[in-house]
């Protein structure tokens, strides 16, 4: 009798290799748990590192553009106009050394041997400080390199600024045992604006028969300025308005140009400017005070865009003022092209147009009034150096 092969049983493991295997997937398993978890972690303090670094770096660059501020502020306020030497200085001990002294005294830098130099705390923990210092031999004089022929007409500023943890205030922020998180150089070029007008007159044309003045408006010079000023032998001012002055009208051979009376070009009058625009509707609706805005076409203003402030206006064509624009503008404006100022409209300062000027009537008045006050505070506030062009960094710099 023939028997039949018995079904082969499955192979049970041991039990012993049943508990290496749990024990290789469980090692296994936490091994992936915790790359993932390092893996996190890595990249989370990766964020905050770099989060940290670009906070220092650009509070680096902050130091270094409040220098730049700083060593603009100096070349302002100094007392002889243009300035030829950079020269910050310090007075100690409540005595000042330096003649004419200084009235207060001085407190111009830290370091005045190095330069403007100043420390300041960014946050008590961590003893976090920044610094910024603009070096004597970082401060140079470009204004024959820029085809000026007046020293101290344009500079160049150079401002280091760093972020360091200062354990050792008598130590540079680099120096050990200061530590060095950051540090930024910036430069930019400042330039004078000198503000010489051709005329100490409320109007300045560059030809008399230009100049037509309807009533009841008027050009008034006052007892101390000239109403209206212009070439000689170029006619004499038409109308029925009024023009009076010490004395009313005269005539100039000065300069009416940009350069003339501002000593510098359109280009480099459009860098200086606080606000530079293509047209009066680019102008923002409130202008700032003691600003030198430039518009680089026409500009016409109404009853919806008005002409109100104070400083420097400059319009590379015409400027056009029309009825119900309710003028009021304290300063120097001055007009490429053609000029109209319709009433009511008061400007006080004086105005330079190189093309016509039309003063219109009507049942209000228009009125042109040189006011040697006004202008002298434009002189002080403007009218000595401004920034040329926005800072720019100079290398990597960079983040320790």
């Amino acid at each position: 009798m023939t028997m039949k092969n018995a079904p082969a049983q499955p192979r049970r493991g041991r039990p012993g290799e049943r508990g290496v295997a749990l024990v290789v997937v469980i090692l296994a398993s936490a091994l992936v748990l915790l790359m993932l978890t390092t893996t996190l972690i890595l990249t989370r303090m990766s964020g905050r590192l770099l989060a940290r670094q670009l906070a220092s770096q650009g509070q680096a660059a902050n130091a270094a553009a409040a220098g730049l501020t700083d060593a603009l502020s100096w070349f302002v306020h100094q007392p002889a106009q243009p300035v030829t030497a950079f020269d910050p200085k310090s007075d100690s001990g409540g005595v000042c050394t330096h003649v004419p002294p200084h009235t207060p005294l001085a407190f111009e830098s830290e370091s005045p041997a190095d330069g403007i130099v100043r420390s300041f705390e960014i946050t008590a923990p961590g003893r976090v400080w920044g610094r910024y210092q603009v070096r004597r031999d970082r401060v140079v004089d470009v204004s024959e390199a820029r085809g000026k022929s007046a020293a101290g007409t344009i500079w160049q500023l150079e401002s280091e600024g760093f972020v360091y943890v200062r354990n050792d205030a008598t130590k540079a922020p680099d120096e050990r045992p200061n530590y060095l998180l950051s540090q930024r150089t910036m430069r930019v070029n400042i330039q004078r604006l000198a503000t010489q007008l051709p005329a100490n007159a409320a109007l300045t044309s560059t030809r008399g028969n230009n100049i037509n003045i309807a009533r009841p408006s008027r050009i008034q010079g006052g007892p101390g300025g000239i109403g209206a000023a212009f070439r000689p032998s170029t006619g004499t001012p038409s109308g029925n308005g009024t023009i009076t002055g010490n004395p009313a009208t005269n005539v100039t051979n000065e300069d009416l140009s940009l350069d003339g009376v501002f000593g510098v070009s359109a280009q480099e009058l459009v860098a200086m400017a606080d606000i530079a625009v293509d047209q009066a509707s680019d102008l923002p609706a409130s202008l700032p005070d003691m600003s030198l805005i430039v518009i680089r076409g026409n500009a016409t203003f109404n009853a919806t865009r008005k002409l109100s402030g104070s400083g420097i206006l400059v319009v590379l064509g015409n400027l056009v003022l029309n009825p119900q624009s309710d003028t009021y503008y304290s300063g120097v404006i001055w007009v490429a092209g053609n000029l109209v100022l319709a009433p009511p409209g008061i400007i006080n300062g004086s105005v330079i147009v190189n093309g016509n000027a039309t003063i219109n009537g009507g049942s209000d008045v228009a009125e042109i009034n040189y006011d040697p006050e006004i202008l002298d505070q434009v002189r002080l506030q403007m009218g000595n150096y401004l920034f040329s062009r926005s800072p720019w960094i100079v290398g990597g710099g960079g983040v320790k």
